[in-house]
């Protein structure tokens, strides 16, 4: 009785810390990419417009590194694009080798969270991530 009292509490004990590790969201390494384009796109009037096209390897590299941080929520993705958002931004990274399997994730404030301090990157059908704002403070088209 007492083997199976130690290894409920080793099983639960593993459980909850398990479930309690925070998933980082997957980009690629910034040497890979070539350019990262920005797109910004407002639903509501159906308009998009190219915001900035980022291709010096230092500018890749500190936006890679300032995005990386974002930590998984409970929300899943689960169409191509942002649900009920007016406006985001498309984020598409464009990689060296593979021209043709360019991959893009998209960044926005959302309506459905009280707490302004956080902006979502969703990545389609992989899931939706939060970073805090200040983390991404030095990327100036998003705090336009």
């Amino acid at each position: 009785m007492k083997k199976l009292k130690k290894y409920s509490i080793f099983i639960l004990l593993l459980i909850g810390l398990t479930a309690c590790s925070k998933k980082k969201i997957e980009l690629p390494k910034s040497k890979d990419l070539e350019n990262i384009k920005v797109t910004e796109v407002l639903k509501e009037k159906k308009e998009e417009r190219d915001i900035v096209n980022i291709d010096k390897e230092e500018d890749i590299n500190n936006f890679i590194d300032s995005v990386s941080s974002a930590t998984k929520t409970k929300q899943s993705s689960i169409s191509d694009e942002p649900t009920n958002v007016d406006k985001y931004f498309i984020i598409s990274l464009n990689h060296k080798d593979s021209k043709n399997n360019n991959s893009k994730f998209y960044i926005y404030k959302s309506k459905k969270y009280s707490d302004d301090k956080y902006v979502y990157l969703e990545q389609p059908y992989r899931g939706i991530f939060r970073i805090k704002k200040e983390k991404l403070k030095d990327i100036n088209w998003l705090n336009d």
